[in-house]
């Protein structure tokens, strides 16, 4: 019984050992995933013909994380963009120049992207928003707000000012 015992903790054992050892599936690429939902080329860099506002989205790392950065006449902002390897969910995390921080997720749908976040403003206050990204044409992208409850505030236009590859 004893020696039962001992092959059956080192079976146990030496399952556990392979497991924790077995090289786990790659993630699907953030690529992948634009390319899939027609979201590829928001690549590049956009202003608002409004305020003259930028934004860019560039490969940080190649197929797999994007740096968007942003900036207006108050703040600039930095965002990284991936995937989560274990939910397959696409990932956001950005900070300002004011001390605002968030977190969140996107979601890609026919024509839109919405952002999804959770955020930290720079004095503390907690809050909860949607922005959506609906592209018009290849080169054109109108901006809403999704504030919950069901209200949208119209934000912006933004035009492609230059792709990058």
């Amino acid at each position: 019984m004893r020696r039962m015992n001992l092959l059956v903790c080192c079976a146990v054992l030496a399952s556990l050992t392979t497991l924790a050892t077995a090289p786990a599936s790659a993630a699907e690429k953030l690529s992948d995933i634009l390319r899939k939902s027609k979201w590829d080329g928001i690549i590049g860099t956009w202003v608002d013909p409004a305020t003259k506002n930028t934004t860019t989205f560039a490969w940080k790392i190649k197929d797999r994380v994007i740096e968007m950065t942003g900036k207006d006449q108050a703040k600039e902002t930095v965002a990284l963009m991936g995937v989560n390897a274990k939910t397959g969910e696409v990932f956001h995390m950005s900070a300002d120049s004011e001390g605002t921080s968030a977190l969140g997720q996107w979601q890609f749908e026919n024509e839109d992207a919405v952002l999804r976040v959770l955020f930290t403003s720079g004095d503390g206050q907690e809050g909860a928003l949607g922005i959506r990204y609906h592209r018009e044409d290849a080169n054109t992208l109108t901006l809403s707000l999704e504030l919950g409850g069901g209200s949208v505030l119209p934000i912006g236009k933004l035009i492609r000012s230059k792709p990058q590859k």
